[in-house]
């Protein structure tokens, strides 16, 4: 195991977006599960905000994972700590490889709150 890996201390789920049909001529957008990924999850600083912003791209976190995961921009990443009281949701902005070499990605992301969808019935 690598420095590196053994800084991942949070198992991510990672939905794509995927579109189906509505049933009537049209289609709608839902998010499928791809698989899990192993990652550290952390607050962008004041200086990496600053940055961003000045791109015209708001970032909240930044994802750490390892290279070649199956993590695509417009995914949506989530994960609920151990007790599933602070879930934390966020949409895959960019992905970026520091220095070239193949060992990480970092990915810029921006939390979502999202709403749970579910039937209702009388």
């Amino acid at each position: 195991m690598t420095v590196f890996e053994s800084l991942l201390n949070n198992t991510f789920a990672v939905e794509r977006r995927q579109r189906v049909s509505d049933g009537q001529g049209g289609w709608i957008v839902v998010y499928v599960a791809v698989g899990t990924v192993e990652g550290r999850i952390c607050p962008t600083s004041s200086k990496e905000r600053v940055v961003a912003d000045a791109e015209q791209q708001q970032i909240t976190h930044v994802l750490y994972v390892a290279a070649g995961e199956d993590v695509a921009r417009g995914d949506r990443v989530t994960y609920a700590d151990a007790d599933g009281v602070h879930p934390l949701a966020v949409e895959v902005l960019g992905i970026r490889e520091p220095s070239e070499a193949g060992t990480h990605w970092e990915i810029d992301c921006l939390e979502r709150q999202y709403e749970e969808v579910g039937e209702e019935g009388s």
